[in-house]
């Protein structure tokens, strides 16, 4: 049987519908019953007999920072797709980050070694890979720089691919997807997108890479089929510039061409204000150092790696930004 971990998240919740579009229907792992309903809306968008699909579905409870309920969901399982982890660039979420995404993945690499799992399509970030200060382009072999400043999140998803590197070591068939910033409705990068037609016109100077969601699912689900294991791929449609996607999204929405330059210093302004309200006790804080400098960052990513191992061919990705 299959194994979709984290379900009812964004990624997951589109490959358990893709899945049924090809009349698979997997193992679901969930954590509150709340979260079936995006999965349910999915299938209602795009199936005519949802209900009698959505009902093939297996559900099984289980949290990665308990090892004996992850045990029990392995249940007859032989293929996973690991969609599951904790998003947040917050430096007050670094603890939860570690416990799910790095140490969860340990729990996840020991089970399938355990149980002899046929292969692992891990799902990681862009987060997780190198940075080399002296190359203007990543790519799958830019090696990790610890000398860079990371956000919480990037360690630990960096963490977990390593623990599924471990387990490749010791016999696990898997791949490693890195998707850049996933497109698609429902998406978490939809707030940021409604802003701006709403009229929002500020911008970063950075370079970040997207891909639409479609085309991950598309690749994880290739991949699974496929004889390929050990490698990692870069999930990346197109680089765009902040002010070209502010642009574009401004334009259409129907707004004029206008829009502003957030300078640095003043985001290291509140970074520095979140610091002395989290010293009296204010607050929290919320902004890293990295995460800023990420904003300002002209790093481009390479995703055409994949295209040389499978049949495939990137969606534009203005056709997710409607």
């Amino acid at each position: 049987m299959v194994l979709v971990t984290g379900a009812t998240g964004f990624i997951g919740s589109n490959l358990m519908c893709k899945l049924a579009k090809d009349n698979v229907f997997p193992v679901a792992l969930f954590r509150h019953e709340s979260n079936k309903e995006r999965v349910w809306k999915l299938f209602k968008s795009n199936f005519s007999d949802a209900k009698a699909r959505f009902e093939k579905i297996t559900w099984r409870k289980a949290d990665f920072r308990n090892y004996p309920s992850l045990s029990a969901a392995f249940k007859d399982i032989t293929y996973i797709y690991h969609c599951a982890g904790f998003i947040s660039l917050s430096h007050k979420d670094a603890k939860k980050l570690l416990e799910i995404n790095e140490k969860g993945a340990a729990f996840l690499v020991d089970l399938c070694l355990e149980n002899v799992i046929k292969k692992l399509v891990y799902v990681s970030s862009i987060a997780a890979l190198g940075n080399d200060p002296t190359h203007p382009i990543i790519d799958e072999n830019t090696p990790w720089d610890n000398h860079t400043d990371k956000t919480p999140y990037a360690y630990s998803k960096y963490g977990g691919e390593m623990e599924v590197w471990r387990g490749m070591q010791e016999g696990l068939n898997a791949v490693i997807v890195n998707p850049g910033i996933v497109l698609g409705a429902g998406s978490p990068f939809e707030k940021i997108i409604d802003r701006y037609k709403k009229g929002f016109r500020w911008y970063t100077s950075g370079t970040h890479g997207y891909v639409g969601i479609d085309d991950v699912v598309e690749v994880m689900c290739q991949l699974m089929q496929s004889e390929i294991q050990g490698e990692r791929f870069i999930l990346v449609a197109e680089n765009w510039s902040g002010k070209a996607l502010a642009l574009q999204l401004r334009k259409m929405s129907h707004h004029s061409n206008r829009v502003m330059h957030l300078s640095k210093s003043l985001l290291f302004l509140f970074w520095v204000l979140e610091h002395i309200g989290e010293f009296f006790g204010l607050r929290k804080r919320s902004l890293t150092r990295a995460m800023i400098l990420s904003q300002y960052a002209s790093k481009k990513m390479n995703g055409e790696k994949i295209k040389r191992y499978i049949d495939f061919k990137y969606t534009a990705v203005v056709d997710f930004l409607r």
